[in-house]
């Protein structure tokens, strides 16, 4: 089932264009179908959702909370095109809604259009003084270290921690960061402030992991692996990290234990099949 989306996509909305002949409003009924609208959301039932906000909608087109709940919903489902649309219909009454852009780059990013993504995020910085810009340098930040532009990456970083210094998603991004860059050390002091924000942080931990191993490490970055898989029992990858750990110890019996929980969730994972066809063979 197509989970709901996470809160950092803030969505705005469109505001129909109709003479009041056209139609008769209904903002209580209109109200009402919204509020039914985000509890079937909530219930990840979407299709019942969209379905009351185009209610929402039809008894009162100026109900832009119906408007950006729908297009959030679009989103959700990955229906990408719909969502588009949505967004660019927002922003011919709004122009200057900054997160109506930083969404619409959401999706031109799912939609594997990394530059238009990064040209609606940049637009959006520029929009207006004193606003919160974050999302959108993080998201910056993301092509950059995806790119492996790790300076770039780490001031477009830092850009969204000046106006959200505790939040452990951007803490962990640098964190990680800094990692690929060689700074260890700044790594993991940054990883360490971003679990005191965040705990439950389950990339923080893996990450962390990572940064152990590299170091040779291997009990610690065990620990942080596990620590991530306490956070989510279905992260693979830490499970995988795990076995080669025990691999590279010459400690069979862990090692097929752990690549095996890999392979329960990716049973078509190349990389999982080729460590347990070496785990199994050692």
């Amino acid at each position: 089932m197509t989970k709901f989306l996470p809160p950092f996509i803030i969505l705005s909305a469109f505001l129909f264009s109709c003479t009041a002949g056209e139609i008769k409003v209904d903002a209580k009924e209109s109200a009402s179908h919204y509020k039914l609208g985000l509890e079937f959301a909530q219930m990840s039932l979407y299709k019942n959702s969209l379905e009351e906000f185009d209610l929402a909608l039809k008894h009162d087109p100026g109900n832009q909370n119906a408007r950006r709940k729908k297009g959030l919903v679009h989103f959700g489902l990955k229906q990408y095109d719909a969502a588009e649309t949505a967004f660019q219909n927002v922003l011919e009454v709004e122009p200057d809604n900054v997160q109506v852009h930083v969404n619409l780059g959401m999706v031109f990013y799912a939609k594997k259009q990394a530059d238009k993504a990064r040209k609606q995020w940049e637009h959006a910085i520029t929009l207006h003084e004193n606003d919160n810009d974050s999302k959108a340098f993080n998201n910056i930040g993301n092509l950059y270290k995806i790119d492996k532009n790790f300076p770039k990456a780490i001031e477009n970083y830092r850009q969204a921690l000046a106006q959200e210094p505790a939040n452990s998603t951007y803490l962990n991004n640098l964190g990680d960061s800094f990692r690929l860059q060689g700074d260890l050390k700044k790594a993991e002091d940054i990883f360490q402030q971003s679990l005191t924000a965040n705990p439950k942080g389950m990339l923080t931990h893996f990450n962390l992991g990572m940064l152990y191993q590299g170091q040779k490490k291997h009990a610690k970055a065990i620990t942080a692996f596990q620590n991530s898989l306490a956070v989510n029992p279905y992260h693979t990858e830490a499970h995988f990290q795990i076995a080669l750990i025990h691999f590279l110890q010459k400690d069979k019996t862990s090692a097929l234990h752990a690549i095996e929980n890999a392979l329960k969730a990716q049973p078509d994972n190349p990389k999982y099949r080729e460590l347990l066809s070496k785990v199994e063979s050692s």
